[in-house]
């Protein structure tokens, strides 16, 4: 006599669904994943994969790049708490690190979200999920650490440059999500110390050997 599935809420049964979905997209890809093989992963009926997960392959791959994204900017966003009582540097390498922390710790949604999905059908859900994460770290370094008229580009540099060191990670890197943090603040702090103080590197500045 087999054991009757445990009935779970709807919003349980939904993650339960992500989660599997995120680990089979991040194994096979968009286009050789199959719900057959999701709802295997999940251990539920390929129905309750449809009902959960928007009722298509696309949806479900859809809905984990917008989980994945949410959860990177809910990480970020969560140093903003911070703004007033610690020193922008602080707040900064902190905000690096819960970046650094959540993608190591969610592999298979870094993988979706940054590498399976960035080009063909699913790029302009990534470009405006990546826009969020952006647009949010923006608003933080205008709160004290760059003019308020700097801080898009600056944040969108920052937020490439963390994407890169975590493809270096994925790609046979090692380190915690202090040395990585630590690393790309080697790299970016020295930078928004001068433009917090109005020393913004100009072309000028460029030395040709012998003038």
């Amino acid at each position: 006599m087999s054991t009757p599935r445990r009935r779970l809420p709807p919003e349980q049964r939904e993650r339960q669904v992500l989660d599997a979905a995120a680990r089979v997209f991040a194994r096979s890809g968009f286009h050789d994943a199959s719900m057959d093989a999701v709802a295997d992963e999940a251990g539920v009926s390929k129905p309750m994969v449809y009902t959960h997960g928007g009722g298509s392959k696309e949806e479900l791959f859809a809905r984990c790049i917008r989980r994945e994204a949410d959860r990177l900017l809910t990480s970020v966003s969560a140093t903003g708490d911070l703004v007033g009582d610690t020193a922008p540097e602080t707040r900064l390498f902190r905000g690096l690190r819960a970046f650094f922390t959540t993608v190591t710790t969610h592999r298979e949604g870094w993988t979706v979200l940054y590498r399976q999905a960035r080009a063909g059908t699913f790029a302009e859900e990534v470009f405006s999920a990546r826009s969020r994460i952006v647009t949010r770290v923006a608003e933080l370094l205008a709160d004290e650490s760059v003019a308020p008229a700097a801080a898009l580009p600056v944040a969108s540099t920052l937020v490439g440059a963390a994407e890169g060191l975590a493809d270096w990670y994925f790609d046979g890197g090692s380190g915690t999500p202090d040395d990585l943090a630590a690393q790309l603040m080697s790299v970016v702090w020295p930078g928004l110390a001068a433009l917090r103080a109005g020393q913004a590197w100009s072309p000028a500045d460029v030395r040709v050997p012998g003038s």
